[in-house]
C-alpha cells in the first residue's frame, strides 16, 4: 500500500498526486491567486475598451455637430445669394418696365448700402475636405506644403480685379482661401444694432477672400538669354529639400519651378515696430538683480514660500518659531508620557529588572584553568564516545608494505602530535 491509497471501509482509494495536493495548499492558493489576476486583468482591458469606444463616440458626435453647423452655414449662405439674386433680377425687370414708379431698393435692412450683401454671405469658419483644399492649392503644391506666404504678389484671375497685382495679407489654411490687401473689395451691411451710432456707416468695404486657384503668384525672375529681369507669372511650384525640427516640429522647405528649376525666395519679415510708452517696464529694470540669496536666509521671500506649500505642512523645512515651539512641546510631552508609562511596572517586571541590574554589575564571566581543564575533559570523552558509536579507532594505521610509497623519516628532534 503506497502513501496515496487506503483500503479501509468506506474508503475510496486516492492516487498520490491527489494526496499530496490535498495535503500541500500552496498550488491551490497559487491557482486562486493567477486566477484572480487574470480577472483583474479582463476587467482592465474591457475598462480601457470601453473608455476608447466613449472618446470614439464623442469625437464621432462632435464631428457630426461640426459638420451640420458647417452644412447649415453653407445652405444659409447659398440660400441668402440666390434671394438676392432673385431680388437684383426683379429690380431690373421693375426698372425696364416701370421706369420711376419702380419700387426703392436702399429701404430696410439696405437703407443707404444698396448692392451691399449680408453678414451671412460673408465668408464664414467653414472647413473643407482635403481633397477640396488639395484641388484649390494643386498648382501651389497642395494644401500640405502650401508654397504661399503672407506679403507675396499674386494676380488675380477672377472677379472685378482680374489682372491686378497685390500682397496677400491672410491665408487661411482651413479654406485655403487668401485675402489679397486692397483688391477684391465689397460692401458688406451692418445692421443697426451693430453700429456705433447712428449716425455711422451703414456698409463697410472690406477685402473678399478668394481661392488660391484664382490667383498666380508673381515673381522677378532674370531672363538668362537677354539679361533683363521682369515679373513672371508662375503657374506651377513645387517643393523641396524639406526638413523638419525636432524641437519645435515647425517644417520649412524651398519652393521650386519644375522645368527651370528656379528657387523662388520666401518673403522677409518684417520686424513688428513697436512705440514705447511711459508706463512701459525698462529692460535694464528687468535684468537688474534686486535679490542675491545667502546662507542666513532662504532663496524665496516668505510669502512666496508659504504661497508654493502650506507653512504648517510637516513636509516643509522652514516654519515660524511659533510653529516650531509647539511641535517640540508636543514631541517632548509625548517623551515624557513615554518615561511615566516605564515607570509603571508590575511587581514581576521589577524583579526582572533587579537581576538584569545584577547581572550588568557583575559583568562578563571570566573562564578560569579549571574550567579550561574540565572543559577539555568532557569535549574528549564526547569525542571518544563518537567514534565508539561509529565504530572507527582513533589509532593511526600501519604502513602497507606493498605500496611504493615510503613514510618519510622522523628525525630525533621531531616528536608525533599527541592524540586525544
Amino acid at each position: 500500500m503506497t502513501a496515496g491509497e487506503y483500503s479501509g471501509p468506506g474508503h475510496v482509494s486516492l492516487p498520490t498526486a491527489a494526496y499530496a495536493f490535498s495535503l500541500n495548499p500552496e498550488p491551490s492558493r497559487i491557482l486562486a491567486q493567477e486566477e484572480r489576476m487574470q480577472k483583474i486583468a479582463r476587467r482592465v482591458a474591457t475598462a480601457e475598451r470601453v473608455a476608447v469606444k466613449r472618446r470614439k463616440a464623442k469625437t464621432n458626435r462632435f464631428a457630426l455637430h461640426e459638420r451640420k453647423e458647417i452644412f447649415a452655414e453653407d445652405k444659409e449662405q447659398g440660400r441668402q445669394a440666390a434671394d438676392e439674386v432673385k431680388v437684383a433680377k426683379q429690380a431690373i425687370r421693375n426698372d425696364w418696365a416701370m421706369g420711376a414708379l419702380s419700387p426703392r431698393q436702399d429701404v430696410g435692412k439696405f437703407h443707404e448700402a444698396p448692392g451691399a450683401i449680408t453678414q451671412v454671405r460673408f465668408p464664414g469658419n467653414t472647413i473643407l475636405s482635403l481633397a477640396k483644399r488639395n484641388a484649390r492649392c494643386q498648382w501651389a503644391g497642395g494644401a500640405r506644403y502650401l508654397n504661399l506666404a503672407v506679403d507675396d504678389r499674386v494676380v488675380l484671375l477672377d472677379g472685378p480685379d482680374k489682372g491686378r497685382i497685390g500682397k496677400i495679407s491672410e491665408i487661411n489654411q482651413n479654406t485655403a482661401n487668401v485675402t489679397v490687401k486692397g483688391l477684391n473689395k465689397s460692401n458688406v451691411v451692418i445692421y443697426h444694432y451693430l453700429r456705433e451710432s447712428d449716425n455711422s456707416q451703414p456698409a463697410v468695404n472690406v477685402e473678399i477672400p478668394l481661392p488660391v486657384s484664382a490667383v498666380r503668384l508673381v515673381h522677378p525672375i532674370t531672363d538668362p538669354v537677354t539679361g533683363k529681369t521682369q515679373d513672371v507669372i508662375i503657374n506651377q511650384l513645387v517643393h523641396r529639400d524639406l526638413v523638419t525640427d525636432k524641437q519645435t516640429g515647425k517644417r520649412r522647405w524651398d519652393r521650386v519651378v519644375p522645368g527651370l528649376n528656379i528657387s523662388i525666395p520666401w518673403p522677409v519679415k518684417e520686424e513688428p515696430n513697436i512705440p514705447d510708452f511711459k508706463a512701459d517696464t525698462m529692460r535694464i529694470d528687468v535684468e537688474e538683480k534686486t535679490f542675491v540669496p545667502t546662507l542666513l536666509r532662504p532663496p524665496m521671500p516668505e510669502a512666496v514660500v508659504d504661497e508654493l506649500r502650506n507653512k504648517y505642512s510637516r513636509f516643509r523645512t522652514r516654519h515660524e518659531p511659533e510653529y516650531i515651539a509647539r511641535v517640540e512641546a508636543a514631541e517632548q510631552a509625548e517623551k515624557d508620557r513615554a518615561k511615566l508609562m516605564e515607570s509603571i511596572r508590575t511587581p514581576l517586571q521589577e524583579f526582572h529588572r533587579a537581576e538584569r541590574e545584577k547581572k550588568k554589575k557583575k559583568g562578563k564571566p571570566r573562564l578560569t584553568l579549571e574550567m579550561l581543564e574540565k572543559i577539555g575533559e568532557v569535549i574528549a570523552k564526547n569525542r571518544e564516545r563518537s567514534l565508539n558509536a561509529a565504530g572507527v579507532s582513533d589509532a593511526p594505521s600501519p604502513p602497507s608494505t606493498s605500496s611504493p610509497i615510503v613514510p618519510p623519516s622522523t628525525s630525533p628532534d621531531t616528536t608525533p602530535p599527541p592524540s586525544v
